[in-house]
């Protein structure tokens, strides 16, 4: 299956071993290179960062996540879409560009 852009995932954690999955925000567009093979996306958390982006009920234009949760735009992975475990809804695109728009703070120079 081939997810999409605003899509929350669950995936592989690159930062615990083992088989615990962890949710991440797809951000790819169409251009993707790969777009149908893996993704580019950031993580998910519950763990209030002061950098986080909180996810509000509102964000959400399908689905939901149990309890309050964060969208952390300077972890970046690209799992492949074979490794996607399920699907947990869509956020909503201004959530989704709001995340792109602070990841680009951590991609500029700074002077």
């Amino acid at each position: 299956m081939s997810y999409q852009r605003g899509d929350v995932v669950w995936g592989p954690d690159p930062f615990k071993s083992g088989e615990n999955p962890r949710p991440w925000l797809i951000l790819n567009n169409d251009r993707h290179p790969f777009g149908d093979e893996e993704y580019m996306t950031v993580t998910l958390t519950t763990t209030a960062h002061e950098e986080g982006i909180p996810i509000d009920d509102a964000d959400w234009s399908e689905g939901g996540m149990p309890r309050q949760s964060y969208a952390s735009p300077w972890v970046v992975a690209s799992p492949k879409d074979a490794a996607v475990v399920r699907r947990q809804g869509r956020l909503k695109e201004s959530f989704v560009q709001s995340v792109v728009d602070a990841m680009t703070t951590y991609l500029e120079p700074t002077s």
